[in-house]
């Protein structure tokens, strides 16, 4: 099986009950360090740059846009992954050689999850997921 095959089995037969207690917590308090680097980049020209954009090129959809407002699954991504990131305060995994912040999958893995009307529990396993395979991506 290929690496790629062996990611791909992990995430389809991930779900909630697989992730422990403490990693729950985890998850809990990156999400709203997130959302709280998300509302801080509000009034950001860059950020308010993207969401014009994507006001632009998409219909109100089914996404929630942090700060109000709904787009479509990419656009409401973009937008709030745009919030999330702007400040460069969002969390950070060290591996050798570089280091990046899994948390800037938050706002794909909420898109997706409201499209698909998860709840709570099903949208942290899916955030789990992309911390995994980000995180090994990287190793």
């Amino acid at each position: 099986m290929t690496v790629a095959e062996q990611m791909a089995a992990f995430a389809v037969r991930a779900a909630w009950k697989d992730v422990g207690d403490r990693a729950r917590e985890q998850l809990k308090i990156r999400v709203l360090d997130s959302l709280g680097c998300a509302l801080g980049a509000l009034g950001a020209p860059p950020v308010r740059a993207v969401r014009r954009t994507v006001e632009e090129l998409s219909d109100r959809g089914p996404c929630t846009l942090v700060g109000g407002g709904r787009a479509a699954p990419d656009g409401a991504a973009l937008a709030n992954g745009a919030l999330v990131r702007y400040l460069d305060f969002n969390d950070s995994y060290l591996a050798p050689g570089e280091t990046c912040h899994p948390s800037d999958n938050l706002s794909a893995v909420l898109a997706a999850a409201e499209m698909r009307g998860a709840q709570g529990r099903d949208l942290l396993a899916a955030l789990a997921v992309a911390y995994q395979v980000q995180c090994r991506l990287r190793v």
